[in-house]
C-alpha cells in the first residue's frame, strides 16, 4: 500500500512537472527557467512543497510522517523527469522535427536539399498538419494524433535506450566518484538537506532565520515580476538588479554584469578553486578570443548550432572536456578493471542501492545496440554511426563528471557534437543523407546542457544517504516510471497545445530559432561542403593541453589556485551569464572563511541555500501561474 502511495504521488508529481515545463514555453514568449538547465528549479520548487506538507501533516498527526526514503525515491523519480520537456528532449523533439518542412522556402532550398534524406518514420510529412503545429489549427479541428504516433514511437524508444546507457553508466561509475574520489556533489546540498528537515524537525533548516531571509530576497524578483505580467502594473518593468555591460571596443567584445541570486546561492557551495578559474578564464579567455579576432585568426564555416562565442573558442574548450573525462577514466582504471571482474564473475558490487555491475552492464548494452541502430537508420554509416555514439556519449559522460565535481547548476558542453566532426573530418565523409542524418539527431546532441547522466548522479546520490535503504528494484522502478510517464506527458501536451495555441508564439528559441539554426547548418554545409579544417583540430589540441597543463599543477604544486574545468566552460553561453554571480559567491566565501573559518561559512550557509530555495520557488510560482492564467 504505502509503495502504491509513493509511486502514485511521484508520477503525479512527474506529470505536473512536464505540464508546466511544456506549457510555460508554448504560451509565453520569454525564458522560464523552469526546467532547462542542471539547477533543476522546478526540482526544487515541488520538493520545497512535497517537505512543507509533510512537516506539517508530521506536526499535526506523527503517523503521517513521511518517510525519507519516499522523499528521495520523489526527487529521483523527478530528476529523470526534468530531462524531458525542454533541453533534454521535448524543446527539439517536435519542433526541430517539424520546422525541416515549415521553414522550407524557396531561398533556402531545404526541399531540394534534405526533405529526401529524412526517413519516413522520423518525421510526420503532412504540410498543412504542420503549418497548424506551428500558426494553430482551426477551431474544432481534430488533433493528428495517429501522424505522430509513429515518430514518437520511434524516438521514444531511442530515449529509453539513452536511458539505459545512461544509468549503465553512471550506475557503474557511482561508488567510484562518490567514495573513491569523494566528489563533493553540490547540487545534492539543497534536497539533502531538504531529506534532513524531514528526517528531524526540530534541527530543520526551515527552523533557521537566515535561511527564510535569504529565501524571500531570492523569491521576490521573480514573483513581482510575474504578477507584472500578469496584472501589467504601470510602475514596475523588469523588478530586480539591473544590469550592464564592460566594453572592450578595440577589440570587439563585451563583459556582462548582472546578479542572479540562484547562481550565487549555489556558488557558495563550490570550491573556491572551481569559483576562480571559472569567472577568470572567463575574462582570460574571452580576452583571447578578443585578440584572435583583432589579428584575423579565424576559420571560414557557416555559423554552427551552439558554438560558443567561436568555431575555434568552441573547439578549445571541447579539447579541454575531453582531456579531463579522459584523464578521470585513466586515474580510475583500478576500479574499471575490479568492475570488469565483478561483470564477469556476476558479483553483487559496492552499492547496494544500484542494480548489480552485470545487470548495469546488460542495460548498457542494450541501449547501446538500439542507439547505434538508430543513428545507422537515420542516415549514417555503421562506422561513423559508431564514432558519433562514442565521442557524444564521452562528452555527456564527461559533462556529468565535471557538474557532480564542480556543482556549476548551468553547466552545459562547448559545443554541439555534429558540427565537431565535419570541423575535424570535412564534410567528403558524411554526404548530404549523413550531414542530414546529423541534423535529425541534433534532437538530442546538440544542446548539451541537460540530460540523464547528470540529473542521474546526484538521484543515486540523495538516494543512497537516505537512512531507510532503497532497493535497487525499487530505484530503477520510479526512475523508468518516470521516464515512461514523462515522455508520454511531454509529447501529449506538445501535440495537444501546439496545434492549440500555435508553436512559433510560444518561446521563439525553441519554436523558431533553433529549428532554423541548425538546418541552417545542415543546408549551408550541404551546399558548401569543405576539406577538415586543420586550425580546429589545433585548438581542439591546445585546449587539451592548456588542461592538461592545469591538471598537472594541480597534482602537482601545495595550493595550486586554478581548476582546468575554467577552460572547459569559460565562454559558455551561461557562464556568460553567470560569472559575476561566481565572482561575487567566491569574494564573500574567501572573506568569510579567510576571517571566520569554516565554522562562520556553516554559519551563514542557510543565507545562500535560502537564495538557491527562494530562486527556484519564486520562479516555478511563477511558471505555475502562467500556466493556469492562460488557460
Amino acid at each position: 500500500m504505502r509503495s502504491a502511495l509513493e509511486w502514485t504521488l511521484a508520477m503525479a508529481l512527474c506529470v505536473g512537472h512536464n505540464f508546466i515545463g511544456v506549457r510555460s514555453y508554448i504560451l509565453l514568449d520569454h525564458y522560464s527557467g523552469y526546467a532547462d538547465h542542471f539547477n533543476t528549479v522546478g526540482v526544487i520548487f515541488a520538493l520545497f512543497w512535497v517537505a512543507l506538507t509533510a512537516l506539517l501533516l508530521a506536526l499535526i498527526r506523527p503517523f503521517l510522517r513521511l518517510p525519507t526514503s519516499t522523499f528521495a525515491l520523489i526527487y529521483a523519480a523527478l530528476m529523470v523527469a526534468t530531462v524531458m520537456p525542454t533541453m533534454g528532449f521535448g524543446g527539439y523533439f517536435i519542433p526541430l522535427l517539424a520546422g525541416v518542412f515549415y521553414y522550407a522556402t524557396p531561398e533556402n532550398n531545404w526541399r531540394e536539399l534534405l526533405w529526401d534524406h529524412i526517413p519516413d518514420w522520423a518525421a510526420p510529412r503532412d504540410l498543412e498538419m504542420i503549418r497548424n503545429l506551428f500558426e494553430g489549427a482551426p477551431e474544432g479541428a481534430p488533433l493528428p494524433w495517429d501522424a505522430w504516433l509513429g515518430p514518437s514511437i520511434f524516438w521514444g524508444l531511442f530515449m529509453v535506450a539513452f536511458f539505459l546507457v545512461s544509468f549503465s553508466l553512471i550506475a557503474l561509475l557511482h561508488h567510484q566518484w562518490a567514495s573513491g574520489e569523494r566528489l563533493v556533489y553540490p547540487l545534492a546540498v539543497v534536497p539533502t538537506a531538504m531529506v534532513d528537515s524531514v528526517e528531524n524537525p526540530a534541527k530543520s533548516l526551515f527552523r533557521n532565520p537566515l535561511f527564510w531571509v535569504g529565501f524571500f530576497i531570492a523569491w521576490i524578483i521573480p514573483t513581482v515580476n510575474m504578477l507584472d505580467q500578469v496584472f501589467d502594473f504601470e510602475t514596475i518593468n523588469n523588478f530586480g538588479i539591473p544590469s550592464t555591460r564592460i566594453f572592450l571596443r578595440r577589440i570587439g567584445i563585451s563583459y556582462g554584469i548582472n546578479v542572479n541570486f540562484l547562481v550565487v546561492g549555489l556558488g557558495y557551495l563550490l570550491n573556491l578553486n572551481v569559483l576562480l578559474s571559472v569567472w577568470l578564464f572567463h575574462i582570460l579567455v574571452y580576452l583571447e578570443h578578443g585578440l584572435l579576432g583583432f589579428f584575423g585568426v579565424g576559420v571560414n564555416l557557416p555559423a554552427q548550432p551552439h558554438q560558443q562565442v567561436s568555431v575555434l573558442m568552441s573547439h578549445q574548450q571541447m579539447g579541454a572536456l575531453i582531456f579531463l573525462i579522459l584523464s578521470s577514466l585513466w586515474m580510475s582504471r583500478d576500479f574499471l578493471k575490479d568492475q570488469w571482474h565483478t561483470i564477469v564473475s556476476g558479483a553483487r558490487g559496492p552499492n547496494t542501492h544500484l542494480p548489480s555491475p552485470r545487470t548495469s552492464a546488460l542495460m548498457g548494452v542494450v541501449g547501446l545496440v538500439y542507439m547505434a541502430y538508430f543513428l545507422h537508420a537515420t542516415g549514417l554509416s555503421l562506422g561513423w554511426s559508431l564514432a558519433f555514439l562514442l565521442v557524444a556519449l564521452l562528452v555527456f559522460l564527461g559533462t556529468a563528471r565535471l557538474l557532480v565535481q564542480t556543482g556549476l547548476g548551468r553547466l552545459r558542453a562547448p559545443h554541439s557534437i555534429p558540427p565537431l566532426f565535419t570541423n575535424i573530418f570535412g564534410t567528403a565523409y558524411f554526404g548530404d543523407k549523413g550531414l542530414t542524418a546529423m541534423g535529425l539527431n541534433m534532437v538530442w546532441a546538440a544542446d548539451v546542457q541537460l540530460f540523464f547522466m547528470g540529473t542521474m548522479a546526484h538521484a543515486f546520490k540523495v538516494c543512497e544517504e537516505v537512512k531507510e535503504k532503497i532497493s535497487a528494484r525499487k530505484l530503477l522502478f520510479f526512475l523508468a516510471s518516470a521516464l515512461v510517464v514523462s515522455a508520454i506527458t511531454t509529447i501529449v501536451v506538445y501535440i495537444w497545445l501546439g496545434y492549440q495555441h500555435g508553436m512559433m508564439h510560444g518561446f521563439r528559441w525553441y519554436y523558431i530559432n533553433s529549428p532554423l539554426s541548425k538546418w541552417g547548418w545542415v543546408a549551408k554545409t550541404v551546399n558548401n561542403p569543405h576539406p577538415p579544417q586543420h586550425l580546429t583540430t589545433l585548438f581542439t589540441g591546445i585546449g587539451a593541453g592548456l588542461a592538461g597543463l592545469l591538471s598537472l599543477a594541480q597534482h602537482r604544486l601545495a595550493g595550486w589556485p586554478l581548476h582546468p574545468v575554467g577552460l572547459a566552460v569559460a565562454l559558455t553561453n551561461t557562464v556568460r551569464g553567470d560569472w559575476f554571480g561566481m565572482f561575487l559567491a567566491w569574494l564573500v566565501k574567501s572573506i568569510l572563511i579567510s576571517y571566520g573559518g569554516v565554522i562562520l561559512y556553516r554559519k551563514v550557509r542557510p543565507l545562500f541555500l535560502g537564495f538557491i530555495m527562494g530562486a527556484c520557488v519564486g520562479v516555478g510560482g511563477s511558471s505555475l501561474v502562467y500556466s493556469f492564467y492562460y488557460f
